[in-house]
């Protein structure tokens, strides 16, 4: 299932009430434990950055080598095997890479991701896995690609215990969920800023949400709502609106270059449908479409629509329109 775009305001949003800032934490950890590095975790992501593109990424390799897998590694190209395991002074590899012959240009391989693929391979070219038999064009996603966190399903988790909850000091303590996530993290020395008043939370959220001050009667309405989920509920009536999604819109078009004119040219000529992509994004954040579903849109809706059999149905209008994203100046 994919991420709701409301879900994403609805986490911000509900921060109004404390900021706190904390350095990002390293995404990716070697496993210490391993006696020696390992092609899939160590190796491989170092021939995707700086070899694939030429020995592995396209059907033609240059100089018919091939670095995706270990065994063509030692099948080789053209000037015969790549790298001789348990033998790293006998590898071809290792002699390019040292040399700074390979990879061509000015980009060369950092002295210690040289120094591991010698380990590697004096350690006799060692992998996680059994390879497979059969791989396709192209460098497929890896186990260890796929266990990025950003591909993970997600997940529901149990905010940190809030010792302040033992302690007594009911001042202190995290007053929603994300607040229990923000402070497990903070810094030591800082502390939630103090307890908004109903007045700001209402404008606070009136403003991020839809860009606009609440009117008066609305004002009125939320100051004396007696549920105490009053900020809950408001926040799913701003997110309902119609002013929600025009305001939210901007940022993704800003992004996708939106403009009503080619201003790129000297002409500035007139996109006279491309309020039609506009508005799609607006249906789309209103509609609480998930984001994959609408980057695929966007990226692919004209596939997604099929062919043409008869008139064209709302649904694959809907879909075509999406594609304006591909016309946009970015």
């Amino acid at each position: 299932m994919g991420v709701p775009l409301r879900l994403l305001l609805v986490v911000a949003v509900s921060s109004l009430h404390a900021v706190a800032v904390r350095a990002a934490e390293p995404i990716v950890k070697v496993d210490d434990s391993q006696r020696s590095p390992q092609f899939e975790s160590h190796i491989r992501p170092i021939f995707r950055e700086y070899c694939f593109d030429c020995h592995g990424a396209t059907e033609e390799l240059s100089s018919g080598m091939d670095l995706r897998l270990v065994r063509f590694l030692i099948a080789g190209g053209d000037s015969g095997p790549a790298i001789v395991p348990g033998d790293a002074q006998a590898s071809y590899l290792l002699e390019l890479v040292s040399s700074g012959e390979m990879p061509p240009g000015e980009v060369h391989l950092p002295a210690e991701k040289v120094q591991l693929i010698e380990q590697w391979i004096t350690a006799g070219a060692p992998t996680l896995r059994p390879e497979p038999e059969k791989i396709g064009l192209g460098v497929p996603l890896s186990v260890e690609d796929r266990s990025y966190w950003a591909y993970q399903p997600i997940v529901a988790a149990l905010p940190p215990f809030d010792p302040s909850l033992e302690s007594g000091d009911h001042s202190a303590v995290a007053r929603a969920p994300i607040d229990q996530w923000i402070k497990a993290a903070m810094p030591e020395g800082l502390t939630f800023a103090p307890q908004a008043s109903r007045p700001t939370l209402i404008k606070r959220a009136y403003y991020t949400l839809t860009g606009l001050p609440p009117t008066a009667d609305e004002q009125r309405h939320w100051l004396e709502h007696p549920s105490p989920a009053w900020f809950d509920e408001m926040l799913e009536t701003l997110l309902a609106s119609p002013a929600y999604g025009e305001r939210w819109a901007r940022h993704w078009l800003d992004v996708a270059g939106y403009a009503d004119s080619a201003g790129y040219t000297s002409n500035d000529e007139l996109r006279p449908w491309a309020w039609k992509y506009r508005d799609y994004v607006i249906r789309s954040l209103c509609a609480d479409k998930p984001l994959d579903r609408f980057i695929t849109e966007q990226l692919a809706g004209d596939e997604l629509a099929g062919p043409k059999q008869g008139d064209w149905t709302a649904e694959q209008i809907e879909l075509l329109t999406a594609t304006g994203f591909l016309r946009m100046a970015a």
